[in-house]
């Protein structure tokens, strides 16, 4: 696997705009806090797993996270010409929602293999009360099939800043990583997609267990990680 850190020459690179777009706007409706970024690994393939509720979450996990994250995206959004460009700078890539996607399972498999850091949605959709749904297969597919490290990721406070069919108001949100893990080699896929789950939960029970620190607008700097 191909070293976090080493710079790979892209297209366009959109990432230091809608890093700083995206922070700007949360902190005009309340700001962002992040609490255990440092679990994240800096080198190697991993697989973030986190909480779906509002479309701000991959905005705050992007910002929070202290490397360069990608994200799978449902394939309605690259419709959109300016957000096709806009998310093709920053590596996301389309997912069919509703059924098995061998495209954009190969694609994710495609960018762990180069040492990158993938998040995905277990639960597959926004959770429309902000409570944890039941997980798709793919998260936990994932993990079993390339044995990376996975991180649970909790997002806080998305849900009442911009939740499904709710009009945005002023808050704060907090992403909150736990502590990295691997699957086990025998652990079947419906007990994986539990386990994931069950980390998330455990972050949304305990969010305060480290000190929330401030992510103020500012220009971003991530060095590419692209291979293409």
């Amino acid at each position: 696997m191909s070293d976090a850190n080493q710079k790979f020459p892209a297209k366009h690179d959109t990432y230091a705009f809608l890093e700083t777009a995206g922070n700007v706007f949360i902190w005009m409706m309340g700001g962002l806090y992040v609490r255990g970024a440092e679990r994240v690994p800096r080198h190697g393939a991993v697989l973030l797993v986190s909480n779906h509720a509002s479309f701000l979450d991959p905005v705050a996990i992007g910002v929070a996270t202290p490397r360069r994250v990608l994200f799978m995206t449902k394939a309605e959004v690259f419709k959109v010409k300016i957000l096709a460009w806009l998310l093709d700078g920053v590596d996301c890539f389309p997912v069919k929602r509703g059924s098995a996607d061998r495209s954009a399972f190969k694609q994710a498999l495609q960018r762990l293999s180069e040492g990158r850091c993938l998040c995905i949605f277990p639960e597959g959709t926004r959770s429309p009360d902000g409570k944890l749904l039941l997980p798709e297969p793919g998260a936990a597919t994932l993990g079993l099939r390339m044995g990376v490290q996975l991180v649970p990721v909790y997002v806080k406070g998305s849900h009442e800043m911009l939740g499904v069919n709710r009009p945005a108001k002023r808050g704060r949100i907090d992403v909150i990583f736990g502590d990295p893990f691997t699957f086990e080699k025998d652990i079947n896929r419906e007990l994986a997609g539990q386990m994931l789950m069950s980390k998330i939960q455990e972050l949304a029970d305990n969010p305060d267990r480290d000190v929330a620190v401030p992510i103020r607008p500012h220009r971003f700097v991530k060095p590419s990680e692209r291979l293409n």
